[in-house]
């Protein structure tokens, strides 16, 4: 896996979608959804660059040749971390000759992360905290039917709250 900066990140998709363009030349579209600091690089949101891209959703068709191009399919072994209807809010970022790349959104993106107990991850959250929708993310927070009708158990939902309580005491600025 290499440092990946926004152009790198574009670059890979554009291979990728040549390459899937070449290997599935009859069928349709391909539908990828990508999620993590990739996002939150393409976006402008951090300035670091990222290992891999995460894709949180993608035919199975496809899998195969993702790792070719640092695309990380893993990740949808952490579906339980984004709110149950993240899909509602994913935004086409990208359509190549055969791939339509969509990203989530950031206020899905910060709740998996603050899901986590990575120090990248709760660092991305902070850096992109000037950027989230906050009523968007209490609700999604907080809802019964988004990260709670997705998240694996009452000490996972706990844990994740004790990180989004904490965030929005050092983030949240006082609305009057």
């Amino acid at each position: 896996m290499a440092e990946m900066f926004g152009d790198v990140i574009q670059n890979r998709m554009k291979l990728f979608d040549e390459r899937v363009a070449l290997e599935y030349s009859s069928d349709g579209r391909f539908m990828v959804v990508i999620v993590g600091g990739g996002v939150l690089v393409l976006r402008g949101y951090i300035s670091r660059s990222t290992d891999d891209i995460d894709i949180l959703k993608a035919d199975h068709r496809i899998y195969s040749l993702m790792e070719m191009y640092d695309m990380n399919g893993h990740v949808n072994a952490y579906i339980n971390h984004f709110p149950f209807n993240y899909e509602d809010r994913i935004e086409l970022f990208w359509a190549g000759q055969k791939v339509d790349f969509y990203i989530a959104s950031l206020e899905d993106i910060v709740i998996s992360k603050l899901c986590s107990y990575r120090g990248d991850d709760l660092e991305d959250a902070n850096l992109v905290a000037n950027y989230v929708d906050w009523d968007l993310l209490e609700k999604l927070a907080l809802g019964d039917n988004e990260l709670k009708a997705s998240i694996l158990n009452d000490r996972i939902y706990n844990d994740f709250l004790y990180n989004y309580n904490n965030y929005v005491k050092r983030f949240r600025l006082c609305e009057d």
